[in-house]
């Protein structure tokens, strides 16, 4: 088993390495680039997403049933599958089955190694650590994504297109699959049935389904930290086709022109300062729970800030500011990361070992539900009616979440 220092570093690697996702500052103009309207672009999240949903358990529950670490590489290869379908075409219908391939890493990665660092807690009696054990580990992917920003915008600048940035992802997601042969066999957990089959994996999904509703605080949790995730996954991306618009209105870009280095560089920038300010929140998360006093009231009081956020970016950019939504979604991403590692802490204390795996993934699947919905929608919002319609919409649904799936502890 690893010694502590050495299971925390690795896990923290693991995160950086795969939050060195150069693509993402630049996907939704990626797609602009080649022609895609904002409908086709939701038609892909949604693909996505589907794929995703049809996913999620079976390999969920392959990875409780054979093994994490197996799943971790099944992960990373579909991704550097994805990226190199990405790099190499450009047109709708061949992004349909990149598309899918990212999708298949997701599932088998989502879920599977946040039930790695649970098992290792567990072995190592450090259960009560999960909130602020996952926000360490969290902090190490946002400082990547915070660096992947800047490093990201530079590749842009110099080779004015976009397409580039998924062949760089290669690189740390390739040491990411490296790094998970390393892995101790113990954090595979225990492997109670190693044949797989259609029967084992239909128990497994079933016992997952009956834990987490067997309590109206699970399935409320489940259900209203999917909805928060879906909006944020969605409608975090906008940013960039409103920074690209407004480029120039940013006086330190001005002198830079109407060009993609322009926007490059204004996209890198942002991004890293959102992402470095997500480093520090990460670690805060269990800092604020406790302030508030309980899990419980810390996410719905996070949720309920996050929907004004959505208002004052929508506001901001009808008026003609770049720099409210900016700062919105700045704060956006901070209490996403306080809020994300007290889902996966309530979850974790709340179901067996064997099932993490599998529940973690019922949750993901549940996001995916809502985004196959969401993604067209806000696409379509945005063809026709622009942006901004885009954000009140978030905003609406947060609010419609806070009022019928407020979270409430139990016992």
């Amino acid at each position: 088993m690893m010694r502590r220092g050495e299971a925390l570093f690795k896990f923290s690697a693991y995160g950086f390495l795969k939050n060195l996702r150069f693509f993402e500052p630049f996907l939704y103009l990626f797609f602009l680039e080649n022609g895609l309207s904002y409908f086709q672009i939701g038609l892909l999240i949604s693909i996505r997403e589907v794929g995703i949903n049809l996913l999620e358990v079976p390999t969920g529950a392959i990875a409780d049933l054979t093994g994490r670490r197996r799943a971790m590489v099944l992960s990373f290869t579909s991704y550097i599958f994805s990226f190199l379908t990405f790099y190499f075409f450009s047109n709708f219908s061949l992004f349909v089955p990149a598309m899918v391939l990212f999708s298949l890493g997701e599932t088998f990665r989502s879920g599977t190694h946040k039930s790695m660092i649970m098992e290792y807690l567990d072995i190592n009696d450090m259960a009560g650590e999960q909130v602020s054990y996952y926000g360490k580990t969290r902090s190490a992917s946002r400082l990547g994504s915070a660096l992947s920003a800047l490093v990201a915008a530079l590749i842009v600048y110099f080779r004015g297109n976009y397409n580039v940035v998924f062949l760089a992802t290669l690189v740390p997601y390739s040491f990411d699959l490296l790094l998970m042969l390393t892995y101790p066999a113990e954090l595979d957990g225990e492997i109670e049935n190693p044949q797989l089959s259609l029967a084992s994996m239909k128990a497994q999904f079933f016992e997952s389904f009956r834990s987490i509703f067997s309590t109206g605080e699970l399935g409320r949790m489940i259900a209203n930290a999917s909805i928060y995730d879906s909006l944020f996954r969605i409608g975090k991306d906008y940013l960039q086709p409103i920074i690209k618009t407004n480029a120039l209105a940013l006086p330190l870009l001005a002198s830079l022109g109407k060009n993609e280095g322009s926007t490059a560089i204004a996209i890198g920038v942002v991004y890293f300062f959102i992402y470095l300010n997500s480093f520090i929140s990460s670690r805060k998360s269990s800092t604020v729970m406790e302030n508030l006093g309980s899990l419980s009231r810390a996410a719905n009081w996070i949720l309920w800030i996050a929907a004004i956020l959505f208002v004052v970016a929508g506001g901001g950019l009808l008026g003609g500011s770049i720099l409210i939504p900016i700062v919105a979604f700045f704060f956006f991403y901070t209490l996403y990361n306080l809020r994300k590692p007290m889902v996966v802490g309530f979850l974790g204390t709340r179901v067996e070992s064997g099932q993490r795996a599998t529940v973690l993934s019922v949750h993901s699947q549940a996001r995916a539900l809502v985004g196959i919905v969401v993604a067209p929608l806000f696409g379509l919002l945005a063809d026709k009616f622009g942006l901004a319609s885009v954000l009140f919409a978030g905003a609406a649904a947060l609010a419609i979440t806070g009022v019928l799936l407020e979270i409430r502890e139990e016992g």
